[in-house]
């Protein structure tokens, strides 16, 4: 799966509007780079974890409204 399509698919499972979804590939890349992961890692982080995809959703919704 390549990344468009990872975040297409996290975008879904995260329940994201489609404009919440527009903000998904910067607030990945943001987070990743603070906590000094690499985005791949980040995005199977957010796989696996419930709390860390909710707060991410908030944060795009956020940024987009």
């Amino acid at each position: 799966m390549d990344k468009t399509q990872t975040l297409a698919a996290l975008a879904v499972l995260m329940g994201l509007s489609i404009t919440g979804a527009v903000a998904l590939p910067t607030a990945v890349e943001v987070a990743a780079r603070k906590v000094g992961m690499s985005e791949s890692r980040f995005m199977w982080e957010m796989n696996k974890n419930a709390a860390l995809r909710a707060h991410i959703a908030k944060v795009c919704e956020q940024v987009m409204a």
